[in-house]
This record gives structure tokens, C-alpha cells and sequence, in this order.
């Protein structure tokens, strides 16, 4: 079978030879999963979604979850269930079966000339959004995912009895709406070129047309990656910013709020890269090699600056809660990590496939996990870390997107190729001073310039997160929800706030990478062939804030099981009205509890309007939360008392717990306030 299928065609000879899902499975195992593991992991979110079927409509239409896009997604589970042979809830033949019909039928299929009310991204032929009828609005994103699933559909035709009349409207549909003006060459919504090229795929795939992908694709590609370094649209914004980092909306000025960065809609983005052998096999000449060398940057950009090792985003974004932490857009963006496991033309590291296909791997455990995390076995919610409302239809959108995922693994052919847990990695963006690192144990980022978007930022971390993808220090907390130094006049006022974002870019990077595998990182390389973004051995940062006569510097050192840090805190007026220094570690969870070893032995809990206990006795705190939990140990010389603080709700940050307070000395002089903690997740 030819490549050209991409993402689309599930290896008919391999996949029949695969066992059938271990019945009885409940949690998914580590990686490497096999295809029997994906379909297992199908089986549990299908049955969770079995009370959205609709009997009488033929359709995934209860509980008001008649989306085309979610219909697509299960019609994607159940086409590539049967081309594998598949025994379980993923495989469904007659409900794809009609699936593939009511797709195809007239509505969500739409061919009039003009919308009935005002659509910027009305086009036809296409797909509207809602499968039952009235015309809601359409979608760049729909077609292809419709497409997707029924060229599956198609392929599997034979098994499934789908009717002659289905097939050929399969046919004639996708190549209608591949072809419209709409999806052409030179036409796109911003950049997402991703659309554009699932589409041409899907019509290479069955009707056997190589032009879209053997021209428009290419011409597409080309002018995306010249759009690395100059805008493509008048008055917008080059697609990256010169480390990498995505530009959303390309049509506006690069400094923007929402150009801030895009970790979700860079990895749908990437999504074009999985057709590139496809494009090929249909007779694209490759692209030149300066193309192929900025791709390979954006790549690896993308995998290790957006990723963490539970498989979840290390997510900032310039959408901020338009679309931070939703289950759904994390499905979306998984799409990205599918492509780089099957894309290796792109990989600047031949581990970066294997490592990818990990990430997606753990990202399915991370579903199950978050599941029975609250008591939902295989139905997690959507608003990820209590973010965000919880709305039944994003629930139900965020589980099909999830199993439709599983079943693309399956397609892609991962099912039978190797993971390789990645080591610790990092990505640095300096021109904005945005620091991403995870490693096996824990997962954090500093986000120094937020653009008044972002609801954190700061000189200290934005976050906390273990191993497992459970947030133990916060998910994005202000003071004093929050990692670092806040320092206050005699009176209480706030003079300094490390963890406080900056509105707007500085003419410097804002921070100073001082150990890294680049070395030591003072400026903003752009477009570099050998981007700050990949696997470390020594990574350290530092950075200083001033005000009002105070100067405070946050240093870091990251390791594979911790992290050392410093604070230090001085006056640089004499005059200075500064005296009190408060140090803050936030925990995640209102049940969350703090503990502290003495010198002597003792164990002591803090509590909330408690005493306050000497930091001269105390060796290192445990603050633990009912999911997971991290040490603070003292590195050197500490002074002052340390209390807890009561739990402070906030939208960024709606789980966090109470925070521990280090109470620090007072500036006196010259003489710095100086604390050294080692943070270790467990």
C-alpha cells in the first residue's frame, strides 16, 4: 500500500495480524503501546460516550452533543477498528455505516452558493458544524476531519458494506471540497496550513488525484516556511518569532497579546508535516533544503518546548482561557505529536520520533489518569485542573478527540514502532523570557513577559507539575499563590513582586541563561540552526527585578530529580522604604499539608493562622497535596520563621492550596537577604 495515505490509512496487512484488546484492561501500560493497547484505550472512551447515541437519528446526537466534528471523530474509531480486525466497543460497523451516511447526506453537506446568515469562513461545497439540521457556521477545521473519517471509511469499505451510493458521494464530496476556491492555493486561514493539506490527502486517498498534493501542498509549505522570517500578510507577523516560538495570528503586529505564543495551535499546525512522504510519493519535488532546515528547527521547537514527559503541554498561550487548559485543545494538539513520530525528514534527532511517539503514548495514560484522579474512571473533565467551566458537549468533544486519536496512532502505523522515554529537555525563548523544562520527574516553565494575556508570569515559576502530570505547586498562581519573593514597606504595601509578568517585550532578553547546552544564552539567536530547544545535562537560569530601591534575583538549576534555588534580595537605595521579605511556596489541593523536619528529628504540621516555626531548626519542609507532592530543602544558612498561609482561590489557579511563608529577615543596610532551597517532586 502506498504511503500517500499518510495519517489517513491504517496498514490493512499489519494491523489484521494485530491481537485484539486485552479485555479487562484498566489502566493503560507504559510505552511503547501496541495497537492492541490503542483500541483498548478506544474501547474505554466508547463505552463512556455510549449515552450520546441517538437511535432515532442515527447519529451521536444525546445530551446535545450533535457536533459534524465529534460524529467524524467516532466514525474515525470505527472505520479504522474494522480495517484492523478489531474485536471490542471501538468496532461498530453498522453505526459507521450510518455515520458514513448521515456525513455525507445534506445537512451537515452543504452546496448552496451563500450562507443564510453572515459566515467569514462560509465556503462551498463544505461541512457545516451541526449535523442535524439549520445552518449553524462552518469551520476551517471541519472539512478535514470529515474527510479524514470518511476516507477511512472508504478504505475499509469493504469490510464496513458500505453501500455503492455512500462510496461514491465519498468520493465526490471530498473532491469537491478539496478543490474549492476556499482550501486553494494561495488561500488560508492565517497560516494553519494543516487543513489545506489533510484535505488533499484525503482526496490523493480515494480518487487517486495526486495534484493538490503534488502543487498546492508544496507551494503551501514553501511560502509557510519563507513566512519564518517575513511576514506573509501585509501589516501581520512572521509564522514564528526567531526562536521558534508560534505567531497565532500572523495577520497582526508580531507583539501583540495573542502572538505572545501558541503551544496548541503550533502542534495542529505541525500536522502538515505528516503528508510531506505523501506529497512525495505523488510527485512533489522536495522542498529546497533551507525549507527542510527551518522546519527541522520549528520541530524540535515545538516537541520539546510544548511538551512534558506525562504527555501533557507545557502550556502557555497568548488565547490564555480561550483555549488554556481545555481537555478538547489538547486533543487537537496531540495531532502534533502523531506527526513528528511519522515525519523523521523533519527530525533534527534521530530520537525524536521514538521520543514523540512516547509523549503521545503517556499523553493517553495521562486521560485514564486524570479520570480516576476525580473519581470518573474514563471521564475526565474537560476544564483540565478545575480550569475553566465544565460544559457537556467540550466533555464529550474532548473523549471522542481522544479515541479518534488512539484510532490515528493505529492508522499511523506507531502501534508497531519503538518509544524512547526522552531526557530531561528544555526550550528557550529569550526575547521573551520563556523557560520550559521537564524532565521524568517533574515538569515547570518560567514565563517572564505575559502581555497582560497570560494570568502569571514572572521571574519565578509559573508552575509545578510531578512526574505524572499532577500539579503540586500551582498551575499559574499570583502572590502569594505563587513561587517567589514579594517585598513590602513597613506598612505591609508591596514594593516588589518577582512573580509579577511584564506587559510588554524588553529590549533585552529578561533572562540569562548561564548553563545550558548552547552555553551561556545572553541574547536572542534567530531562526539558529541548532535552536535553545532538546535534551540537557546542566541547564541554569537567573534573572532581577528592581523597584522602588530593591533589587531581587531568582536563580535556578534544574536536574533530572530537582531543582536548586536561590533568592537574594538587597537594597540598591539607601533611602529605600523596603523592610519586610516574604518568600512563598504555593501547594495545589485545599486538603493540601505542610510539614516540617527539625534538626532534631521532629516532625511538625503547619497550619494555617498557627505558630510560626524558627527556620533556624528546620531541615526542609514537605508540602503535600492528596495527588502528589514536593520537598523544599534548606541548602545554607536561613533565618526568620516560616507559617502557612490560608488557601487563596484564583481562576489561573482554582486548585491551590494553602502556601507556605517563609518570613525572611528585614533589609537592613547593604547586607543582602539571602534563601536557598532545593525543590524536589515526588
Amino acid at each position: 500500500m502506498s504511503r500517500a495515505a499518510g495519517l489517513l490509512v491504517a496498514t490493512l496487512a499489519c494491523a489484521l495480524l494485530a491481537a485484539p484488546a486485552a479485555r479487562g484492561q484498566d489502566r493503560v501500560p507504559a510505552p511503547p503501546l501496541t495497537d492492541a493497547d490503542y483500541f483498548t484505550f478506544a474501547d474505554h472512551v466508547v463505552t463512556a460516550l455510549e449515552d450520546s447515541w441517538s437511535p432515532a437519528q442515527s447519529l451521536y446526537a444525546a445530551r446535545g452533543w450533535s457536533t459534524t466534528i465529534g460524529n467524524a471523530a467516532m466514525l474515525t474509531v470505527f472505520a479504522t477498528a474494522a480495517a484492523s480486525g478489531h474485536a471490542g466497543p471501538a468496532r461498530n460497523d453498522a453505526r459507521a455505516r450510518l455515520l458514513a451516511r448521515r456525513l455525507t447526506d445534506a445537512p451537515p453537506y452543504f452546496t448552496a452558493p451563500a450562507p443564510p446568515r453572515p459566515d467569514r469562513m462560509f465556503h462551498s461545497p463544505g461541512w457545516t458544524s451541526n449535523v442535524l439540521g439549520g445552518y449553524v457556521d462552518m469551520d476551517k477545521s471541519i472539512d478535514p476531519k470529515v474527510a479524514e473519517a470518511l476516507g477511512l471509511a472508504y478504505q475499509a469499505r469493504g469490510v464496513l458494506g458500505l453501500d455503492p451510493d455512500v462510496v461514491t458521494r465519498i468520493q465526490q464530496e471530498i473532491h469537491a471540497v478539496s478543490h474549492v476556491a476556499f482550501f486553494r492555493y494561495p488561500r488560508v486561514r492565517l497560516n494553519q496550513i494543516n487543513w489545506n493539506a489533510e484535505l488533499y490527502a484525503a482526496d490523493r486517498l480515494v480518487n487517486g488525484d495526486p495534484e493538490l498534493l503534488r502543487h498546492d501542498y508544496r507551494r503551501h509549505v514553501t511560502a509557510f516556511t519563507r513566512g519564518f522570517s517575513a511576514p506573509q500578510i501585509p501589516g501581520g507577523s512572521p509564522n514564528v518569532g526567531p526562536s521558534y516560538r508560534f505567531t497565532y495570528q500572523s495577520n497582526k503586529p508580531a507583539g501583540i497579546a495573542r502572538n505572545l505564543d501558541s503551544a496548541e495551535y503550533a502542534n495542529m499546525t505541525l500536522q502538515f508535516e505528516a503528508f510531506y512522504q505523501a506529497a512525495l510519493d505523488a510527485g512533489m519535488a522536495p522542498l529546497p533544503a533551507e525549507a527542510r532546515r527551518r522546519l527541522g528547527g520549528w520541530t524540535q521547537r515545538v516537541l520539546y518546548g510544548y511538551w512534558t514527559h506525562a504527555g501533557f503541554l507545557n502550556w502557555d498561550t497568548g488565547w490564555s482561557y480561550g483555549r488554556w487548559m481545555k481537555g478538547k485543545t489538547w486533543a487537537f494538539a496531540q495531532q502534533g505529536l502523531l506527526a513528528i513520530a511519522t515525519a523523521p525528514r523533519f527530525h533534527r534527532r534521530p530520537e525524536e520520533g521514538a521520543e514523540a511517539k512516547w509523549l503521545f503514548d503517556r499523553g493517553l495514560a495521562l486521560f485514564e489518569h486524570l479520570g480516576a484522579r476525580d473519581g470518573r474512571p474514563w471521564r475526565p473533565s474537560p476544564a483540565l485542573f478545575g480550569i475553566g467551566a465544565r460544559d457537556e458537549r467540550a466533555t464529550r468533544m474532548f473523549w471522542a478527540r481522544m479515541a479518534a486519536n488512539a484510532a490515528r496512532a493505529v492508522a499511523a502505523g506507531l502501534g508497531s514502532r519503538p518509544a524512547t522515554a526522552p531526557p530531561p529537555f528544555y526550550a528557550y525563548d529569550a526575547d521573551v523570557g520563556r523557560l520550559a523544562v521537564s524532565t521524568p520527574s517533574y515538569s515547570t516553565a518560567i514565563l517572564v513577559v505575559n502581555r497582560s494575556k497570560v494570568p502569571y508570569g514572572g521571574l519565578d515559576l509559573a508552575r509545578l507539575y510531578d512526574g505524572d502530570g499532577d500539579p503540586v505547586g500551582g498551575t499559574g498562581g499570583r502572590p502569594p499563590a505563587a513561587f517567589g519573593i514579594v517585598v513590602a514597606a513597613r506598612g505591609g504595601r508591596p514594593v516588589l513582586r518577582t512573580q509579577t509578568g511584564r506587559h510588554r517585550d524588553p529590549a533585552r532578553p529578561p533572562l540569562t541563561l548561564t548553563a545550558s547546552p548552547r552555553g551561556r544564552v545572553t541574547r536572542q539567536r534567530r531562526l539558529a540552526t541548532q535552536p535553545d530547544a532538546g535534551p540537557f545535562h546542566r541547564l541554569a537560569v537567573t534573572g532581577t527585578r528592581s523597584a522602588q530601591g530593591v533589587r531581587a534575583r531568582s536563580s535556578y538549576r534544574f536536574g533530572a530529580r530537582g531543582i536548586d534555588v536561590a533568592w537574594t534580595v538587597r537594597r540598591t537605595e539607601r533611602r529605600s522604604a523596603a523592610r519586610v521579605v516574604r518568600l512563598h511556596l504555593p501547594t495545589s489541593g485545599l486538603d493540601a499539608a505542610v510539614t516540617t523536619r527539625l534538626r532534631d528529628g521532629r516532625v511538625l504540621r503547619l497550619r494555617p493562622g498557627g505558630a510560626a516555626v524558627p527556620l533556624r531548626t528546620v531541615r526542609g519542609f514537605e508540602l503535600r497535596s492528596r495527588w502528589g507532592a514536593y520537598a523544599a530543602r534548606v541548602r545554607g544558612p536561613l533565618h526568620g520563621s516560616a507559617t502557612l498561609l490560608a488557601p487563596v482561590r484564583q481562576r489561573a489557579n482554582p486548585l491551590g492550596g494553602p502556601t507556605l511563608e517563609l518570613r525572611l529577615p528585614r533589609l537592613r543596610g547593604r547586607r543582602p537577604v539571602v534563601a536557598r532551597l532545593r525543590l524536589v517532586p515526588e
